[in-house]
């Protein structure tokens, strides 16, 4: 079995950048879609106008830079220092504008960014089970609706929990980019109901296709999530009065693909709205 070095991929956001910027595109267009479908317009502003967008736990920030391609105006909050270096050369590498600013994603002030409120906030990839308390979770979900416009969205991807889920979930990427193949694999182990969280474990094969003699580089990551069953996640919306949730959506960011919280799918994105 080859060895697996320790490795921190926040710090060293390259590896995790390949893999998840494959569908960055396609996001970016079905967060415009979700604005388009479920958000209040502004009296003055037609939906079509740019946008005012907030990613907290922005990490790369391979969507920031590209809804700013897109010509929105956008803003991201992230603890870890390496994601937010990597988010601020990417931006410049772009030539987009951006704020980035480091804080947890339960307790920021990016009020100075958007004055009138943000059209739009996101966090698509489940980084919100990071958070490892109800008080967090509550407390992350009136951040972010302190920061909207009323009849702005707040779109929440997370996979959630079977109340008897009893056996590892694996996921499988595989990427490619400046001669570096990279493939991923995320491990999810059963999780502990009682204390509803879940531990996971990525690892990554990162090979040089130009030096393909040499041995390939192999890093393992290990970090906890809380979980959610459809059913605690409800719970847990009713502690953000504010955030009416309009509709649900499956991992697959098709705005065609409409889903129910308590269905089939246990990868779910919540469009949220908030109301006054």
């Amino acid at each position: 079995m080859p060895a697996y070095a320790p490795f921190d991929w926040y710090q060293t956001p390259i590896y995790y950048d390949i893999i998840f910027d494959v569908g960055t595109e396609l996001e970016a267009r079905f967060l415009e879609g979700c604005h388009r479908l479920h958000a209040t317009p502004r009296p003055t502003k037609a939906l079509a106008d740019p946008l005012a967008i907030l990613e907290p736990a922005c990490g790369s920030g391979r969507l920031m830079a590209q809804l700013a391609q897109h010509g929105h105006r956008v803003a991201g909050v992230d603890l870890s220092v390496g994601m937010l270096d990597y988010a601020r050369k990417r931006l410049k590498q772009k030539r987009s504008q951006g704020t980035v600013l480091r804080s947890p994603m339960q307790d920021f002030d990016l009020h100075h960014a958007a004055p009138e409120g943000f059209d739009l906030a996101h966090i698509l990839v489940s980084s919100f089970k990071y958070l490892q308390t109800e008080p967090e979770a509550a407390a992350c979900l009136n951040c972010i609706c302190d920061h909207l416009r009323v009849g702005g969205v707040f779109v929440l991807g997370i996979h959630t929990t079977e109340p008897t889920q009893d056996h590892r979930v694996l996921e499988r990427w595989r990427a490619q980019r400046n001669g570096l193949d990279v493939i991923c694999t995320i491990r999810s182990d059963p999780p502990d109901h009682r204390r509803r969280t879940e531990q996971m474990r990525s690892r990554i094969v990162a090979r040089n296709l130009q030096h393909p003699d040499r041995v390939p580089k192999r890093y393992e990551s290990h970090w906890t999530f809380r979980t959610y069953t459809p059913g605690q996640l409800r719970m847990l919306l009713r502690k953000a009065p504010r955030l009416k949730h309009t509709a649900t959506y499956t991992f697959n960011h098709d705005l065609n693909e409409s889903t129910r919280l308590d269905g089939d799918d246990l990868g779910v994105v919540l469009v949220l709205r908030r109301e006054k």
